[in-house]
This record gives C-alpha cells, structure tokens and sequence, in this order.
C-alpha cells in the first residue's frame, strides 16, 4: 500500500496537472483579467458603469468620485480550489488633480501564478464626463525549468453620465496588443467593454455590458442591485460565454464595505467571492 507521503505527492500533482491544463486552456488564459470585487461579481462581472473603489481594477475611468481615502482586497475561490485563488487589493487616494490608484492582482499559486501590479489616474471633467488611465506591469511565474516573463502595457477608460440615472462607460486593456513570449501565453488579449448602469429609482439599479476579447467571442453580462434595508443591497445577475450565474449581498457600514457574492458554472460548479473595503474620513 502506498505510504501517506505518497498519497500527498499524487495529490499534488493531480491538482497540479488539473491547475496548468485550466490554466493554458485558451479560453481561460489570462484569468486575472477579469473584473473583480465582491459587488461586481455578484452583478454577472458588470463592471464598465459601475463607479466605485473596485474600478481602480475594472475601469479607471470609475474611481474619479471617489472622496475618501480608500483600501479594499478581495479573494475568490475559483470552484473551491485553493490553487485557483484570485486575490486583490488596492488603495485609492483623491487629490486636487484627480484620483490616483495603486492595484495588485494575483492568480494561482506557487506553481504557477499570474500577476499584475498597476497605478492609475482619474479624474472628472465637469459633472458628466470622467476619464482614466492605468499603467500596468504583468508577470507569471512558473515553476521548474520554465523562465518567468513579464511585460509592461495600460489600460484606457471613459464614463458618461447622460443624467442622474444613467451613465454609459468604455474600457479597452492593452490596446497596442503587447506580447509576451513564453510557452502558449505568447499573446496578452485586447479586451474591450461598452456597457450602461440605470438607476429605476434610488434603490434599484441594473447594469450591462458586453466584453470583446480579441482572442475569443464576446461576453454579454447583466445584472441587478436592489437596497433592500438601508446599506444593505443584495444583487444578482448572469453572464454568457461563459455561462455563470452570480448572486450577493453588501454591507456599509460606517467606514465599512462587505460585499460577499456566490457564482455558479453549471459544468465546473460554484466559486465564492468575499471582498472588504475600509475607508478613511478626509477633512474638510
């Protein structure tokens, strides 16, 4: 009979092998790429029209309100596997000239991860129209004989407020369409993002988008936000290619944010999402 140390060994590299063949899969290549924070997650991956600390990661034109100096990280659990963590974190933090935001990115784990670090720059022009832009550095690691590679590139991003209800934002990553050279990740994909957020009133919000991904098809993705308590929101939505469908709660709480969101692919299962803001009062 195999030893302890053997069963542990096998483990491994089953679930090492599983992690690189999702990871080199083309459809998933690039997973830290995708929107993130907890309220985001649980709107279908919504993220273009959505203002708040997390568009220092999804759009940058989306941080330009911002009022407070902010922290925030978030973790999802990608279909209950450690070794499919995706963690988060940034800082935001307003001045006269604008908004600028410091975010790292990190999936995988010790074997095999992919990271990227970026600063950015919003800032409001009038009360309708905002901008942003992010210079980002990505690298992966992999262990064993294989060499890490990294590359620099930006992201660009707009929002539109047509009136107090409706804004429609634009974001396009990597649009020079920088490469990196190592095994198949030969191609870091141009991604764009076109999508609206309507408030029916002021407790109910719904938001879509569409995300081309010059690598593969377009993603469509909807979802709704509904303040059922005073700071209490919960939220739903889907999202299509790939199939997910996502559902949330929030929190404020002072200077507190809590968002907590659930996704489910009805093939590879559930991934669970946990994300906390905490913001500091400026005076005056």
């Amino acid at each position: 009979m195999p030893n302890q140390q053997t069963t542990i060994d096998m483990k491994r590299f089953l679930i090492s092998g599983f992690f690189i063949l999702f990871s080199f899969a083309p459809a998933s290549a690039w997973n830290l790429l995708l929107p993130n924070g907890g309220r985001t997650t649980s709107l279908g991956n919504c993220s273009v029209a959505l203002n708040d600390f997390w568009s220092c990661h999804n759009n940058p034109a989306g941080f330009a309100s911002l009022k407070d100096i902010s922290f925030g990280f978030s973790y999802q659990n990608k279909f209950m596997l450690k070794e499919l963590g995706y963690k988060n974190a940034g800082v935001a933090l307003p001045l006269k000239t604008g908004v600028i935001a410091v975010s790292f990115s990190q999936f995988g784990y010790s074997i095999y991860n992919e990271n990227i670090i970026g600063i950015g720059l919003s800032k409001n022009f009038g009360d309708k129209f905002c901008i942003g832009l992010k210079l980002d550095y990505l690298f992966f690691n992999f262990s064993g004989e294989y060499e890490d590679k990294s590359v620099p590139t930006f992201e660009l991003g707009m929002q539109y407020n047509i009136n107090e209800s409706l804004c429609i934002g634009a974001y396009v990553f990597n649009p020079v369409g920088v490469k990196i050279i190592s095994l198949n990740k030969d191609k870091i994909p141009i991604i764009m993002r076109l999508g609206l957020s309507y408030y029916i009133n002021e407790e109910f919000m719904v938001t879509s988008e569409i995300e081309e991904n010059f690598e593969h098809d377009f993603s469509y993705r909807f979802g709704l936000e509904y303040e059922l308590y005073e700071k209490l929101f919960i939220r739903s939505g889907f999202q299509l290619n790939p199939e997910l469908f996502t559902f949330g709660v929030g929190y404020h709480y002072k200077r507190y944010i809590v968002d907590v969101c659930a996704q489910m692919n009805q093939i590879l299962g559930a991934s669970l999402n946990c994300s906390f803001i905490f913001k500091i009062k400026r005076n005056g």
